[in-house]
Formats: structure tokens, sequence, C-alpha cells
């Protein structure tokens, strides 16, 4: 247990073996043993041969033997034991700090006041002997205390900390885990080297440990939560994830105060808008709304132009939900009715209405919940917005064309890799065919979708480098002839990648031969260094390949091809496409591309 042999402990006193360094306390042990007989310690400190401390449970006692005086020790090393309970009383503190810094999140009204509540909740019921929060000034780029609490918070009077990497300031824990947004874990100042500020002054106040974790507001680091630890190694990874845990509660609630500070902020606008707006809407060219209790309260002159050409007057009292067409009208009647039932603050409405001579237009509107006379009402802003839909669906026509052209460049290039290989016509139009089908299968949407299509008709299209005789030779290749072969994946790339394909398609062109278990070609690539729309033109490329004739083979058919997938699934193909395809074919009953 200390870590001498048999013949360096013999003969030795205990001190002079290491279990006990100080002699007076040995003493006092003896004595005690020779008063009472019998001695027992729950937790004793001793030292092994090579200085390390552990920690024992010793019970010693005296008894003659043989005329002899006999002192027997029986010595427990409880170490790992102690080691263990320390963990779960770290562990048990630290839930209860996550429990009390929730508490504060509910009930504190205030940034000030939730960061004194979680300051204190660290030291008090989570082990900690002090804690405390910075906050970046943007304009120095220094970290100010905003609230602290626990032992020795005067270590923080004077303390400069910046955020920025060129700064002598800037290279501590409190400015490097707000700088990187990466949590700051130091477990013991002596042995680590990191740039803690006042080191003398910190050990005089036994902080041993530190973690300073970057906190948030709406996604953007505005400061850090540091905590001090007076024992080393009190971080592992269980504390670490509740520390995580509770500076991220805590960014939530700085979330939430910035939203309520903006919806205040909102509606202190929105009342103030109203008492004025009068005298600002009535020239306004947007067409001004409010709808109260279902009926019109209010027009300007510019919505009643919109809605019937009449007068404003005409429209007071009617309902609103009649300028809509029949077609729309639920969806506008269901934004209508959240917002004043409060599940929207705002809603942005698209409709098709008919003027009161009958003709027939397009509204965009933005409506929002508001007060008017004192009562809930809702405001809406509108515009006559025909000539812009006519022109957006001009636009989507000419979308329309240019895809129907890019896609009739891309076949071009597919029947001219084609014409170099009679032999596997229609094999890269086969292979987008499927591919499309099991993305569709994964849940792919229809852009994404269209990109498998693209990657699948050209990812053969790097074979344009290889000799039409290799190409349509019908027997077994040499090794240099499948190594040229095997160069078309790179020559696909090559040719594709300096076009600016809104998908990976060269990417996918080089890496649809690489298998799960690095077994591929040509950079051997593993698991999920493999792009996910490479594995997919994988399977579909093998399936397509395995059914149809080549000139070395006739075609293996579509079950020999779904055994190999099957058989692959997980070593050579992505478990998830395979398990596509496999439902495609057995349960869907799709049918090869003809």
């Amino acid at each position: 247990m200390l870590g001498y042999s048999h013949a360096e402990f013999l003969g030795k006193k205990l001190w002079e073996v290491g279990s006990f360094k100080d002699i007076e306390q040995s003493k006092e042990m003896f004595a005690e043993l020779q008063t009472s007989g019998y001695v027992r310690y729950g937790d004793l400190p001793l030292r092994t041969k090579t200085g390390a401390k552990i920690a024992v449970e010793f019970v010693s006692n005296t008894y003659d033997c043989e005329g002899i005086k006999v002192i027997q020790c029986n010595i427990r090393n409880i170490t790992e034991r102690k080691a263990d309970q320390a963990k779960i009383q770290r562990h048990t503190q630290l839930y209860a700090a996550l429990s009390q810094c929730n508490k504060a999140i509910v009930h504190c009204t205030s940034e000030e006041e939730l960061f004194l509540q979680v300051c204190r909740a660290a030291v008090r019921f989570g082990g900690m002997k002090m804690a405390w929060v910075g906050i970046v000034d943007n304009e120095t780029h220094l970290v100010r205390s905003a609230t602290s609490f626990g032992d020795h918070t005067e270590y923080l009077a004077g303390l400069n900390i910046s955020v920025a990497a060129d700064s002598p300031f800037g290279c501590g824990p409190i400015g490097t885990a707000i700088r990187e947004d990466q949590a700051f874990w130091c477990l013991d100042f002596l042995n680590e080297p990191v740039a803690v500020p006042w080191p003398e002054y910190t050990a005089q106040a036994g902080f041993v440990g530190l973690v300073s974790l970057p906190l948030h507001r709406n996604d953007v680091v505005i400061g850090a939560f540091t905590l001090y630890s007076g024992e080393v190694d009190s971080f592992d990874q269980s504390a670490r994830d509740l520390l995580i845990e509770m500076a991220a509660d805590v960014s939530f609630a700085l979330d939430n105060f910035a939203r309520e500070s903006q919806r205040r902020q909102a509606l202190d606008l929105l009342v103030a808008t109203e008492e004025k707006y009068r005298g600002l809407v009535e020239q306004a060219i947007t067409g001004i709304c409010i709808i109260q209790d279902g009926k019109v309260a209010y027009v300007n002159p510019r919505a009643a132009e919109i809605i019937s050409k009449d007068s404003a007057e005409g429209l007071i009292g009617s309902d609103p939900l009649l300028w809509v067409t029949e077609a729309d009208r639920g969806a506008v009647a269901e934004n209508l009715r959240r917002l004043l039932d409060g599940g929207a603050r705002s809603a942005a409405l698209e409709f098709a209405g008919r003027r009161r001579d009958g003709v027939m237009i397009q509204i965009g509107a933005n409506a929002a919940r508001a007060t008017h006379e004192g009562r809930p009402a809702i405001i809406v802003m509108m515009q006559d917005i025909s000539e812009r839909k006519r022109a957006e669906e001009e636009i989507r026509g000419y979308v329309e064309e240019l895809k129907v052209a890019f896609m009739s460049t891309v076949e071009v290039a597919t029947i001219i890799s084609e014409m170099r290989d009679p032999y596997t016509a229609g094999h890269e139009r086969r292979v987008a065919e499927i591919a499309v089908a099991i993305g569709a299968e994964l849940g792919f949407d229809g852009d994404r979708q269209q990109g498998l299509q693209v990657a699948g008709h050209l990812h053969d299209v790097g074979k344009i480098s290889i000799p039409s005789e290799i190409l349509s030779k019908p027997g077994r290749l040499s090794a240099i002839e499948y190594q040229l072969v095997q160069g078309h994946a790179r020559s696909s790339y090559d040719v594709l990648r300096g076009v600016a394909f809104p998908w990976p398609v060269a990417a996918v062109a080089l890496q649809h031969h690489e298998r799960m278990d690095g077994s591929g070609y040509p950079q051997g690539l593993k698991g999920e260094s493999i792009m996910f729309e490479a594995r997919i033109v994988a399977v579909a490329d093998v399936v397509e390949a395995m059914s149809s004739h080549r000139p070395y083979r006739p075609g293996l058919g579509i079950e020999t091809a779904l055994a190999e997938i099957e058989h692959g699934s997980g070593m050579l193909y992505d478990t998830d496409v395979a398990a596509a395809c496999l439902r495609l074919f057995r349960e869907k009953c799709y049918q090869l591309p003809a």
C-alpha cells in the first residue's frame, strides 16, 4: 500500500518508512494505545514511498503474545472511496445550485438581480468559494464586474481583464473564454500553466480550480460566469455538464429579458402611435385599417381606394372579410382570430380581393394586435400588389425556363459521355433517377433532390478521359487499365469543380466510389467523412451497374444487386441509405428506370 518492499519495511519505525511524517503525531498515537489499548482513525492521511498522499482507515490495538506486548495495526486504503464520496457531494451541491439558479430565472425581473442570485447559488449551494459575473464593455473591450459573491471578492477590485487577443490582459481564463466563446477549465492553479491575475493572492485565498463560462444574449457573447473552487479536480465531466447547463439557463433568461424589453418598447410605441396616428396616416400612401369586434372601425383614404374606390366613411361598420375572395377567406379569418386571442403578435397576409366594381386585385397586408379607444383591435396596413404578383409570375416563368435550359445542358454532357461508352448508355440517367428516389425516401426537399439528379447525371463525366477500348473491353481489365478506370472519379471532379453549381456536384463525383469502411477510392474516406449525397449516389450506382449489362458480363438482376446492398449495409454502404433503397424496391415496388 505504501510502496515499500518487505525488506525495506521491516525494522523501521513508522515515520521512517513514510507512513507518519509527523513524529509527534505518532507519539500521541502510541501514548493513546498504551492508555486504552485501542486506537481508530476513520480518515488518516498517509504518504507513500514516492510522497503521494493517500487516505486510510486505521485501527490499532495492543495485546500480549507470549509475554511480549504487541501492537497490531489494520489499515485499509479509502482514497478512492473518499474521492467517490467527494464527487457525489460535489454533484449534489451542483444540482442544488442548478435548482436555485432555475428558481432565480423564474422569479428575477432584471439581469442585475439574476446575476446576484446565480452567484449566491453557486457559493451557498454549489460548494464554490467565490463566483462573479463579468460583462464586456464593447468600447474598451474590458470586462467589468457586474456582481460577485463569496470569499475574497476584493480580489476583483482593480482587476484588468480584456477580451482582445493582442492585449497583455487578454490571455487569462476569462478573456479567453469570452473571446473564444468556449468554457475555460482550470483544475489546479499550481500545476497548470494558466495566466491568473495575482497568483500569490489566488493561492492565499484558497482558490485552487476555476471555470469561466461564456454568457450569451441573443446568440452574442456578452460576458462570463466565473467560479472558483477550493479543491483540486473539482470539475469532472458530470460537474462540467451541470455548470454548462447552468450557464445556458442564465443565457436563456438573458434572451427572455431582452425579448421582454423589446416587447415593452414595442407596446409603448404602439400606444403612443395610436394617440398620434390620425395626423400621420390620413395622407399615407399605404392603406391603413382598424378592425374591432369583427367590423371596420377606421380606414384611411388609401385603404378605401384599394378596397372599394369609395369614400372611407362608406366602409365603417362593414365586415372586412367580405373584401376577401372565398378561397382565401378562411386563412385570413384564422390569422385575425389568432391576433385577437393573443396567439400571435403580428401576421403577414397575402390574399385575393374583389372590389365593389368587380375588379380582382391582390392585396399584401401586415396585421398587428393593438388597442383602439381602450379596447382590443387589429391594425392592418395594406398595399395593392397586383402588379408585383404579375411580375413575380413572369420571373417564375423565366426561372423555370432557365432550369429547363440548365438540365438540358446537363443531359448534353451526359450524352457526350455516353457516346464514348455506348455499352453503358443510360447509366448516368438511371443512377440519377434511383438517387432521387432514395433521396425522396430519406425526406430530401425538392431542391436537394434536384441536386441529386444533376450529380447522378454527371458523376461519371470523367470517363471521357478513359480510352474507349478500355471502356468497351469485354474481358477482365489489367491492373493498369483498372487504375485508369478508377481515375474517372478524380477526372470527373476536375471537370466539374470549376462550375458554380448550387449543389456539391463535383464532390459527389469525386466520392461516389468511397465506402464506409474506407475500402473505396480515390481518397479512402470513411464514415461521416463521405458526403451524404455521395453515399446515396454510391448505392444507386451499384444497384444500376449490377442490374444492367456490361461488356464483360450480362446483367445480374435487381435481386442480386439488392442482396449486395443489404450485405454491405453499415460496412460498405451507409445504413440509412441502404435501408431506404431496400424499402423502395421491396416494400414500395419501385422499378428500375428503363
